[in-house]
């Protein structure tokens, strides 16, 4: 028993890393743009089929399919932002408005991608082997996305905390106007904010799709869990997302050891709605973002 515990934690970490990475591009939006992106798990889904379509299709290593997935990702973010969210940003209900308009892409990209790729899922060769701690095993692939994940995660701490182009987004973070008055450029910032969440959003879908297979509906799944990640560790709370990310992803595994794959799930949304009800600020809230 000990050692299924053992090996269902390792499992959810892994899987907890995506669901971190994810959160934490969802609460940089909200924190920088104070809007939500609810198209943020098709970015995220994109990454992973373009990881596929990289390796099954053009036959390019998995190191090249992330770079692609990357790129693929930020250039299709740049157009939903151009489309459906500088334009009504500016008007009376602009998140509000924002929120249904990034609704409706993530229903165009997910009908899209599922009506020409189809529903069945997908394998992506990532890496090779396994390594054993004892009883654990774990594959080479888990490994790197744990490892991956922590550096993406120590990057983004180092660019916004010492940076110029990071404190300038804490700036517009705290106070647009203020950003405005000493000169920052807010349309700029809030730019490379919501594509830097995008790219976020292509590195975990591309590094979890050979562990978890590439499906179209795996961008619904992915944003549903982010924003229970992001409203039990605090909206705007980039700690508080990382650290639930990873809770999260545990907790799932760890349940479906012991019930359905579908009871899991109810758990989940269960500890949401218990949240909602006894703290609804999160658990990180009124610390530093």
């Amino acid at each position: 028993m000990l050692e299924l515990l053992l090996q269902q934690a390792v499992n959810g970490l892994t899987q907890g890393m995506a669901y971190a990475l994810v959160a934490l591009g969802l609460t940089m939006i909200f924190g920088v743009l104070h809007i939500i992106n609810f198209s943020h798990g098709e970015l995220y889904m994109l990454g992973g089929l373009m990881a596929v379509v990289a390796t099954t299709m053009l036959g390019l290593p998995y190191g090249l399919a992330l770079v692609l997935a990357v790129v693929a990702v930020v250039a299709i973010a740049a157009l939903v932002d151009l489309v459906a969210v500088r334009p009504v940003l500016p008007t009376k209900d602009g998140p509000s408005t924002v929120l249904l308009s990034t609704f409706a892409v993530s229903l165009l990209l997910h009908q899209s991608v599922l009506s020409t790729w189809g529903p069945n899922p997908s394998r992506v060769e990532g890496l090779a082997g396994s390594l054993s701690l004892g009883p654990i095993v774990i594959t080479n692939h888990r490994l790197l996305v744990l490892v991956s994940g922590v550096v993406i995660l120590l990057a983004i701490e180092y660019v916004l905390r010492r940076t110029l182009v990071g404190r300038r987004i804490r700036a517009v973070a705290q106070s647009e106007f203020a950003a405005q008055v000493v000169g920052i450029d807010v349309a700029r910032i809030r730019t490379l904010t919501f594509l830097g969440a995008a790219a976020i959003a292509a590195i975990a879908g591309a590094l979890i799709a050979p562990v978890s297979l590439f499906t179209p509906s795996m961008g619904q799944h992915a944003i549903i869990t982010a924003f229970v990640v992001v409203v039990i560790g605090g909206m705007g709370n980039a700690t508080g997302a990382v650290v639930c990310g990873l809770l999260l992803g545990l907790l799932e595994a760890l349940a479906s050891a012991f019930m359905p794959q579908d009871m899991g799930t109810a758990v989940i949304y269960a500890l949401l709605l218990i949240f909602l009800l006894i703290r609804p600020q999160g658990l990180f809230a009124g610390r530093a973002r």
